[in-house]
């Protein structure tokens, strides 16, 4: 895959080809943009989500630094491979593409999910961190809001054998997926202009190809999906970027992420968005991420 960007106002070009990584765990599928240039920044998606969520704001991002993306193992179109999904499976696929495809640090930025991930990489590899930003991040749930008594048993029901299965069964159907993926994402947007069929599309298409399985074992290893890092653990530069209406995970599970684990962090809080800032609000994301890049 290979997609020009031109900018007519600088007469430059950029363009984005798609790769592959051989890893302990399968294939890894990856994005990086030319000219190589600035700094290396790798993006890493939420749960459910792959590269392709990034979209907007590549060109942006690509006229100033080098833009990398890649599919976690079980989701987009990366390998799906057997065992627990866990964060450090994760941050060790990272790590390892840092690497060898990116060959130098890298500022590693996650969103929700990935920003799980994304810290991680930092606690467990600082020498191939060189930033660390982390966009309506995950992780701080549990610390923050103990599970209900109907999440414990939603939980346990994912947890049991057929039961899981056959919920799972029901985002391939295809008289489900539509609605349940379109659903999934009109609660995660503030602006639901933006939930378009192309971007439900991009979502569904994965399933359609692999099935909803390796989700399922995500969502089943959800309570060991938490920031683990304390204070003074990561002294690597970090930006929390926030969308002010998220309903799912809040602005004070930003504070939190702070108090507990990156007191030294700057905090964007970008207003009129939700959970996935950097598609519902591009520009706002980019006004706040871009800067930062640019002092380090």
């Amino acid at each position: 895959m290979s997609t020009a960007l031109s900018d007519t106002t600088h007469e430059q070009h950029y363009s984005v080809s798609e790769h592959s990584l051989a890893g302990d765990f399968g294939q890894t599928r990856y994005w990086v943009s030319q000219p190589q240039h600035g700094l290396p920044v790798v993006f890493i998606h939420g749960y459910a989500a792959m590269i392709d969520h990034w979209q907007r704001i590549i060109r942006p991002v690509a006229r100033e630094h080098t833009f990398y993306g890649l599919d976690l193992y079980g989701f987009g179109y990366s390998a799906r491979p057997s065992g627990t999904p866990t964060r450090e499976r994760w941050a060790k696929q990272v790590a390892d593409f840092i690497r060898e495809v990116v060959g130098r640090p890298a500022v590693v930025v996650g969103h929700s999910m990935g920003g799980v991930v994304a810290i991680e990489v930092a606690r467990r590899y600082p020498e191939l961190t060189r930033g660390l930003a982390l966009v309506n991040s995950s992780g701080m749930q549990v610390a923050e809001r103990p599970p209900s008594q109907f999440d414990l048993m939603m939980l346990a029901a994912l947890g049991t054998p057929l039961i899981g299965e056959t919920v799972a069964s029901l985002f391939t159907n295809p008289l489900s997926i539509d609605w349940s993926v379109r659903q999934g994402l009109l609660s995660a947007y503030h602006r639901k202009e933006q939930v378009t069929n192309e971007l439900v599309e991009s979502f569904i298409a994965p399933l359609r190809t692999y099935g909803p399985f390796s989700y399922l074992a995500v969502s089943r290893n959800f309570q060991g999906l938490v920031i683990d890092a304390q204070v003074g653990e990561i002294t690597a530069p970090a930006l929390l970027i926030w969308g002010a209406e998220d309903r799912s995970i809040p602005l004070s599970d930003a504070e939190a992420i702070k108090r507990r684990a990156l007191p030294h962090a700057e905090l964007v809080i970008l207003p009129g968005s939700g959970h996935c800032p950097f598609d519902e609000t591009p520009d706002l994301f980019c006004d706040a991420l871009l800067p930062w890049l640019g002092k380090l």
